[in-house]
């Protein structure tokens, strides 16, 4: 008898368990909201469904609607500003108390009727809060459903359309520190597989870019104008320099001044506009620069809040550490002696030989280098036959063979910078005592005194290599292709007394 009670005993406690374990209320849920028009301060239609776990009793339970702050709920309504299910509740049994609105159900409604729909028509005088995404809350005073339930998020777009301008010049080529010419890409690489996002118009590289006009965020209810006529100003560069900007295949060499003077383009405005100029830029000068572009509507009205008509300006700060101009460095027939006049974005081997043209990339036999430090010979051939070097650096030579005859010369478009990417100084390069392959990093000629300034006497043995000709003059800094010059994109056999490195003189 006492184990059958000790039984019945656990029984009921697994069963009191189990029924505390059993939810006993439920909350509204699925609740909905639909705003027409969803314009920011304007007067809307808010249609708002939800579940109920109960029945509502007609003229005896409540739905309670509570607005987000920002709302302008009106404190009284008539007959039929607001509906449940389609009928009319009535302007007396309904009660206001802040953002929060209750009324008496007009019907009797169960869970069968699932989705209870609440429609507060525009004659309600709901007034949309500024543009953002908010929820509302919903609630019955019919238990379980009391406690209120936020909705599904709804948006509140802004009630006139926002522009700006947007600059993309694509992908940054890889390793070029953030800060070099922000938000300039410096040469940078695009997705389509070519070296380097740039186009060659006459003697100049400019750098390509999309030049985006375009809503601002979440495209508003309307536009501040019809039309605006982009403009262009130059408002900060160096003294005597000048910007040359392609855009639509129109050139324009803007000049240092204060306001807009270039019309690039007139754009019929939408809700949703996007623009994009195919567009280019070049700069002529190492320096800071300010680009700015402007929308102008003309004068208000209709657009009465821009002062001026002037609803956009987006400015560009170009910090320009080098020229946009790539190095040309010309391959001959047979043996070339060459060095890069610049630092390069990306040193290997196969990315730097991709610049050549198709042809001469065709007729390259190998690449070689001496490595001094570990008294070896280094060489690449696009064929696989050699393939310990791995890398065309600033700072070395390097012997290009081609083959023979061959015409014409290639010019070799070799992109990078005059100085290594800030924040790193200027350059050096190790030497070592006896014969060095030495590069000659620089855009202009340098007497090689002052380019080798840190060696005094006994100075180095400099030879050059020109169209099969040395060019040496005993244990003295000599002419180079009968000048007194070290030339770029030259590569030089040098001699020094002793362990060193050339200090590349600042630009």
């Amino acid at each position: 008898m006492k184990k059958i009670i000790s039984i019945l005993l656990a029984l009921g406690l697994v069963l009191g368990l189990t029924v505390m374990a059993t939810p006993v209320s439920a909350d509204v849920t699925a609740a909905d909201v639909t705003v027409d028009p969803n314009c920011a301060g304007q007067v809307a239609e808010y249609t708002i469904s939800f579940n109920i776990s109960a029945s509502l009793t007609e003229g005896v339970h409540e739905i309670c609607i509570t607005f987000p702050d920002g709302t302008t709920v009106p404190a009284t309504y008539e007959d039929g500003d607001i509906t449940v299910e389609g009928a009319d509740v009535f302007a007396d049994e309904i009660t206001v108390d802040g953002n929060t609105v209750c009324f008496l159900v007009p019907l009797h409604i169960t869970a069968a009727d699932n989705p209870v729909v609440v429609v507060f028509t525009d004659d309600a005088g709901i007034i949309n809060p500024p543009a953002g995404e908010y929820t509302l809350d919903v609630s019955t005073s019919r238990a379980p459903d009391e406690t209120p339930v936020a909705s599904n998020p709804y948006d509140i777009a802004p009630a006139e359309s926002a522009y700006t301008f947007l600059v993309d010049f694509g992908p940054t080529y890889p390793d070029i520190a953030e800060d070099f010419v922000p938000p300039f890409k410096a040469c940078g690489q695009n997705d389509s597989g070519q070296a380097y996002n740039t186009t060659y118009i006459g003697d100049v590289w400019y750098d390509q870019f999309d030049l985006i006009f375009a809503t601002d965020g979440i495209p508003g209810c309307d536009t501040p104008c019809d039309e605006v006529t982009i403009s262009v100003a130059l408002v900060a560069a160096p003294e005597g320099s000048t910007v040359d900007l392609v855009v639509n295949s129109t050139t324009y060499a803007l000049d240092l001044v204060a306001n807009p003077d270039d019309d690039l383009d007139v754009v019929v405005l939408a809700e949703d506009i996007e623009v994009i100029w195919p567009s280019l830029l070049h700069f002529d000068t190492v320096g800071e620069y300010t680009l700015c572009f402007y929308a102008d509507c003309g004068a208000p009205p209709p657009c009465s809040e821009a002062e001026g008509g002037v609803i956009v300006t987006k400015c560009y700060d170009f910090d320009v550490h080098q020229w946009k101009d790539a190095a040309n460095v010309p391959i001959d027939e047979k043996w070339n002696l060459i060095s890069l006049p610049l630092v390069p974005f990306d040193p290997d081997i196969e990315n730097m030989l991709a610049s050549l043209p198709a042809a001469a990339l065709a007729n390259l036999v190998s690449v070689w280098n001496y490595d001094r430090p570990d008294n070896e010979w280094l060489a690449y051939s696009p064929n696989g036959a050699a393939d310990t070097l791995a890398t065309i650096e600033d700072g070395k030579a390097y012997w290009f063979r081609m083959i023979y005859p061959m015409t014409p010369t290639y010019c070799w478009w070799v992109w990078g910078t005059e100085m290594p990417s800030p924040p790193a100084g200027p350059a050096e390069y190790p030497v070592y005592l006896g014969w060095n392959m030495a590069g000659f990093t620089s855009m202009t000629a340098y007497d090689a005194a002052v380019y080798l300034w840190n060696w005094a006497a006994p100075t180095p043995v400099v030879y050059g290599w020109t169209q099969g000709d040395w060019n040496v003059q005993g244990w003295d800094l000599v002419d180079v292709a009968g000048l007194e010059d070290l030339v770029p994109g030259q590569g030089y056999w040098m001699a020094f007394p002793a362990d060193g490195a050339i200090y590349v003189p600042t630009p």
